[in-house]
C-alpha cells in the first residue's frame, strides 16, 4: 500500500516514526515476553492489594485459609517495610516459587503476622491473564503493521494508542528494585494521561488526515499539553512535598486527571457520533459503524469478564474468563477501517466476520480438544503440566492458520457468495479478452465497454498518457452515443489531480477528494473534470513504475456505493490493464514507423519494460535476472516480485520460436501470468490456469516452457511447478545437493485442462538456485560443440563468491566467448541467493 500522506513528513515526524517502528515497539514486545512466561509460574496467594489494603479475597484461597481479612493494611513482606505500592511490587517481584510468605498487617490497630502458603496458578486465572497478554500483543502488532504502511496522522495516532493499550494489557516484568517500580508506575500514569488526548486526536483526523502544516500541526500537539502538565504536577507533588502533604493533595490532582480524561474521551465520542450521523459522507459513516461494532463487541464482554472476576472470583459461570479474548476485536476493527479504502459495506464486513469467526471457532475447538482434553489426561496419568501442551498448540496454530483460512474462505464464498466468484470470473474473462486484442484503440473500447457492463456507472472515462515524452492525459469514452458529457479536454500532466494520483497510486473516492484535493490551490482543470463528470471513484493505471492513466467512475446507476469487492476487482484489473495498454501503445508506435531496426528496437523496449529492471534484495535474499535475445526481441521471459505477505514469487519462461511473434506471445504471457499469480497463491494452480490461457492463445505446434516458484522467507520453503522447463541447479558451497526440481507437468499450450503437480523443498542460508533456459547450454562454437550442462555447472562452482548479478554477467560473458559471433538461441537466467530466514 502506498503512502496516504497529505503533506510531507517533517524531520521530527520521520525520526519519531523510525524510533517507534524499529525501537519502541520491538523493545516493548521483547520486554513483555517474560510476563507471558511467568503467567504459568506466578504463585496464587488468593487476594488482591490496592493502596496497600487487602481486597478481593478468594473464597477458601491461600490468604483466607491463612487468616488474612479484607481491609488488612500491609506493613511488611518477609521483613521488608512496605510504604507504598512501588515497595509492594518490588517486594513481590521475582517470587515464582511455592514458598510461604510472611505478611505483617495492621488490622484495626492490631499488628499481626500472617504466613500465606501460595498455591500453583489456577487454570482460570492463567487463561484470563494470557488472554489479556494476547490482546495487548494484538494491539502492538496491528498498530505496528498499520504505521509501517501509512505515514499520516491517522496512523501515527493509532500507533500511539496501540502502544499504550499494549503496555497496559501486556505489562512489563516487575523487578525487586523500588526505583525501577517507581519509574514503571510513573510511566503507566503518563500513558493513562496521554491516552485521552490521542483518542481525541485520532477521531479528529480519521478517516482522512487533514493538512498537518504550520499552526494546524501545533494545534494537534497542543492537545497533549494537559496530560503532560497533570503528570508533571503529580510527580512534583510526590518528590517535593512531605508525604503527609502529598497524600492530602494527591486526591485533588487525581480528580483533575479524571475530569480531564472524561472531557477528552467525551469530546472524542462526540466527534465519533457526529461522523456516524453524517449522511453526506456514507463511506466515512460505514467506517465509523465498523469501529463502533468493534468497540462494543470488544469492550463489553471484556468489561463483563472483569466485573465477574472482581465481584465473584469463584463464579461457576462456565468459561467466563474467555470473554477477555473479545478485546482482539478492537484493534482489528480499527485496522480494518484505517487500511481499507472505500465503503465497508455490510456484505464485506459480514463475509470477513464469517471467515474469521469460523476460524476462531476452529482454533478454540482445537484448544479445548488438545489442551483441556488431552492436557488434563496427561496431567492425570503422568503428572505433566498442561502449559507445554498449550505452547505446542500455539506453535501448531501459527503454521496452520493461513491454509485453514484459505479453506474456510473458499467454502464461504462457494456457499454464501457465489456472485463474488462470478464477478471475479467476469473480470478475469474481460482481461483475457483484452489480451487477445492488438490494436490499442480496440483495447480501450473493449475495456470501457466491459467495465460499463459490469458496474453500470453513470459515466466512465479513461484518461491516458500513451507517450512518456508528453505529460498530458487524453480522455476516452465508450463510442456508443449513450452518454454525452460535452467536449472533454486534455488533462495536463502537472494538474493537481494527476500529481495526487501519481503520489498515492491507489484508488481515491469522492469523499477523500474533499480533504486531499479540494483546496484553494487546486487547478481549474482538475476541479472542472471532477465537477463535469461527477466522479465518485478514481482508479490509477500503473505500468513500468509510472502513472499511465486513470479511470474516472461516476456514481453507480443503482445509487449504491462502490463496495470493497468492487475495489478489489478494479485494483487487480488495473494492474493488468496498465501493462496491457502500455505494451499495445508501444506496439502501435512501432508499426507506425519503419519496419526494420526502429520497429525491433521499440519491441525490445516493450520487452525490457515488462522485465524487472534491477535485482530485488531484502535482508533474507537477493535475486537477479538477465536476458539476451539472439535477435532484437525474443520469446524468453523472467519475472520476480514480492507479494503483500512477504513471499517471493519468481518465474522463468521460454516461448517457442524467435523474434516478434515470440515476443508478442511473451507480452501476453506476462499479463496472463501476473493476473493468475495475483489471484492464486499455489504455483500448480497458477500453472494450470495459465496453461488453459496459453492453449487458446498459441497456434498449433507452439508451446511455452515455464517454471514458477514461491519462496517463504519465514519458513524457507520453496514451492514450485515446472512446466517443461530445464530443472534449476541448486548449489551451496558448504554442502552437496542431489535435487532435481522437475515436478510439474508438460509444456504450456499442448494439453488443455491438465492437472499439474507441485513440488516443495527447503532452502537454507547460502543456498543458490540457478534457473536457465536451454539457450545457455545449446550454444555452439565454431566446432559445433555445445556449451552443455557440465560447463555451466563448472562456471557456477568457479564463481561461488560472486553476487547473483556478477555471476550472471560472468556466465553470459563466458557463453558468448565460447560461441563467438554465433547466436543460436535466446538466453535467460535467474539466480536466487538465500541470505537468511526471518
Amino acid at each position: 500500500m502506498n503512502d496516504n500522506t497529505v503533506s510531507k513528513q517533517s524531520p521530527f515526524e520521520k525520526i519519531t516514526r523510525l524510533l517507534g517502528l524499529v525501537l519502541i515497539a520491538p523493545l516493548l514486545a521483547l520486554a513483555t515476553i517474560p510476563v507471558a512466561v511467568h503467567i504459568s509460574q506466578k504463585p496464587d496467594f488468593g487476594f488482591i492489594v490496592h493502596q496497600l489494603e487487602v481486597r478481593s479475597l478468594v473464597k477458601d484461597g491461600p490468604a483466607e485459609q491463612a487468616g488474612l481479612q479484607a481491609g488488612d493494611k500491609i506493613l511488611q513482606v518477609n521483613g521488608k517495610t512496605i510504604s507504598d505500592m512501588p515497595h509492594w511490587f518490588a517486594a513481590m517481584a521475582g517470587n515464582y516459587e511455592l514458598t510461604p510468605v510472611n505478611f505483617m498487617v495492621n488490622r484495626t490497630g492490631l499488628i499481626s503476622t500472617v504466613t500465606v502458603f501460595p498455591r500453583p496458578p489456577q487454570q482460570l486465572g492463567m487463561t484470563r491473564d494470557f488472554s489479556m497478554w494476547v490482546a495487548g500483543l494484538a494491539f502492538l502488532v496491528i498498530g505496528w503493521w498499520v504505521f509501517s504502511l501509512r505515514k499520516d496522522m491517522v496512523a501515527r495516532n493509532f500507533f500511539a494508542l496501540c502502544i499504550m493499550f499494549a503496555f497496559l494489557l501486556m505489562d512489563i516484568p516487575d523487578l525487586p528494585r523500588v526505583d525501577y517500580m517507581v519509574g514503571k508506575e510513573n510511566l503507566r500514569s503518563l500513558l493513562q494521561l496521554l491516552m485521552p488526548a490521542y483518542f481525541l486526536r485520532f477521531f479528529l483526523q480519521f478517516p482522512t488526515p487533514r493538512h498537518s502544516q504550520g499552526g494546524s500541526l501545533r494545534n494537534w500537539r497542543s492537545l497533549l499539553w494537559p496530560g503532560w502538565l497533570i503528570f508533571f504536577l503529580l510527580v512534583l507533588v510526590q518528590l517535593a512535598l512531605p508525604k503527609e502533604k502529598a497524600n492530602a493533595i494527591m486526591p485533588g490532582l487525581e480528580l483533575v486527571a479524571l475530569v480531564y480524561s472524561l472531557i477528552f474521551f467525551l469530546a472524542g465520542l462526540v466527534v465519533f457520533t457526529k461522523r456516524i450521523l453524517r449522511r453526506d459522507r456514507p463511506i466515512q459513516r460505514t467506517k465509523m459503524l465498523v469501529i463502533l461494532v468493534g468497540l462494543l463487541a470488544g469492550f463489553l464482554p471484556f468489561m463483563a469478564a472483569m466485573m465477574i472476576g472482581t465481584l465473584n472470583p469463584d463464579t461457576s459461570l462456565p468459561q467466563w474468563q474467555y470473554l477477555s479474548f473479545s478485546l482482539l476485536l478492537v484493534p482489528v476493527s480499527f485496522a480494518l477501517s484505517i487500511m481499507r479504502y472505500g465503503a465497508l459495506d455490510k456484505s464485506f464486513v459480514l463475509r470477513i466476520s464469517l471467515i474469521y469467526g469460523l476460524l476462531t471457532v476452529f482454533v478454540l475447538a482445537i484448544y479445548f480438544v488438545i489442551v483441556v482434553g488431552l492436557g488434563q489426561l496427561l496431567a492425570g496419568l503422568f503428572s505433566v503440566s498442561t502449559y507445554p501442551v498449550l505452547l505446542l498448540v500455539v506453535a501448531a496454530s501459527s503454521l496452520t492458520i493461513l491454509p485453514l483460512r484459505r479453506v474456510i474462505q473458499g467454502w464461504i464464498d462457494d456457499t454464501f457468495y457465489p456472485g463474488r466468484r462470478a464477478n471475479l470470473q467476469a473480470i478475469s474473462h474481460l482481461g483475457q479478452d483484452l489480451t487477445a486484442l492488438i490494436d490499442a484503440d480496440e483495447v480501450i473500447q473493449g475495456l470501457l465497454g466491459g467495465l460499463n457492463n459490469l458496474f453500470r456507472p453513470a459515466s466512465l472515462t479513461l484518461f491516458i498518457n500513451p507517450k512518456t515524452e508528453s505529460p498530458d492525459f487524453q480522455p476516452h469514452q465508450k463510442r456508443d452515443g449513450a452518454r454525452d458529457h460535452g467536449s472533454l479536454e486534455i488533462l495536463p500532466g502537472n494538474s493537481s489531480l494527476v500529481l495526487l494520483l501519481n503520489r498515492l497510486r491507489r484508488p481515491i473516492f469522492a469523499e477523500e477528494m474533499e480533504d486531499l484535493l479540494l483546496t484553494s490551490d487546486t487547478d481549474p482543470d482538475s476541479l472542472g473534470l471532477l465537477t463535469r463528470l461527477k466522479v465518485n471513484l478514481l482508479i490509477p493505471l500503473i505500468s513500468a513504475n509510472r502513472l499511465l492513466g486513470f479511470l474516472a467512475f461516476g456514481a453507480k446507476g443503482s445509487g449504491a456505493l462502490y463496495t470493497q469487492e468492487d475495489l478489489s476487482h478494479l485494483s487487480n484489473f488495473a494492474l493488468q490493464a496498465g501493462s496491457l495498454l502500455e505494451s499495445r501503445f508501444l506496439y502501435l508506435d512501432s508499426i507506425q514507423q519503419k519496419r526494420t531496426e526502429t520497429e525491433l528496437e521499440l519491441a525490445r523496449k516493450i520487452q525490457n519494460g515488462l522485465l524487472p529492471g534491477e535485482p530485488l534484495e531484502t535482508d533474507c535474499f537477493v535475486i537477479a535476472g538477465f536476458q539476451e535475445s539472439c535477435r532484437k526481441v525474443g520469446g524468453d521471459y523472467f519475472d520476480y516480485f514480492l507479494r503483500s505477505d512477504g513471499t517471493l514469487c519468481f518465474a522463468l519462461a521460454d516461448v517457442s520460436g524467435k523474434g516478434i511473434p515470440a515476443a508478442l506471445h511473451m507480452t501476453s504471457l506476462r499479463v496472463a501470468f501476473r493476473q493468475e499469480a495475483e489471484a492464486e497463491e499455489l504455483p500448480h494452480l497458477v500453472i494450470k490456469r495459465l496453461n488453459n490461457t496459453v492453449f487458446n492463445l498459441v497456434a498449433s505446434g507452439q508451446f511455452i516452457c515455464f517454471f514458477y516458484g514461491t519462496w517463504d522467507p519465514k519458513t524457507g520453503i520453496l514451492t514450485y511447478c515446472n512446466a517443461g522447463s530445464e530443472p534449476p541447479i541448486l548449489r551451496n558451497p558448504h554442502r552437496s545437493y542431489n535435487q532435481s526440481l522437475r515436478k510439474g507437468g508438460p509444456v504450456l499450450g499442448v494439453t488443455e485442462q491438465f492437472d499439474y503437480l507441485q513440488g516443495a523443498i527447503q532452502l537454507e542460508p547460502l543456498d543458490r538456485l540457478f534457473l536457465y533456459t536451454d539457450g545457455l547450454t545449446d550454444q555452439q562454437n565454431q566446432n559445433e560443440e555445445f556449451f552443455d550442462l557440465t560447463r555451466l555447472q563448472d562456471l557456477l562452482v568457479q564463481n561461488d563468491e560472486d553476487t547473483p548479478s556478477h555471476l550472471l554477467e560472468r556466465i553470459f560473458s563466458s557463453i558468448n566467448a565460447f560461441g563467438g559471433s554465433e547466436r543460436t538461441d535466446d538466453k535467460t537466467a535467474i539466480c536466487l541467493e538465500i541470505k537468511k530466514l526471518k
